[in-house]
């Protein structure tokens, strides 16, 4: 499975855009919501770490 986008939703993955409404546990029903700094990091690592073992 591919990492998300970095600035996809903190809560699902979901990219802005498409979003609209989403069910996620724990946060239950939610609109878009910027990722953390912590987040966009771990993302952006991962997919690079995708990227190398391809």
């Amino acid at each position: 499975m591919a990492a998300p986008n970095p600035m996809s939703c903190r809560w699902c993955g979901i990219d802005q855009r498409p979003h609209a409404q989403q069910w996620k546990k724990p946060v239950g029903w939610h609109k878009w919501e910027q990722p953390t700094q912590q987040q966009i990091k771990d993302r952006m690592h991962a997919r690079r770490t995708e990227r190398t073992r391809s």
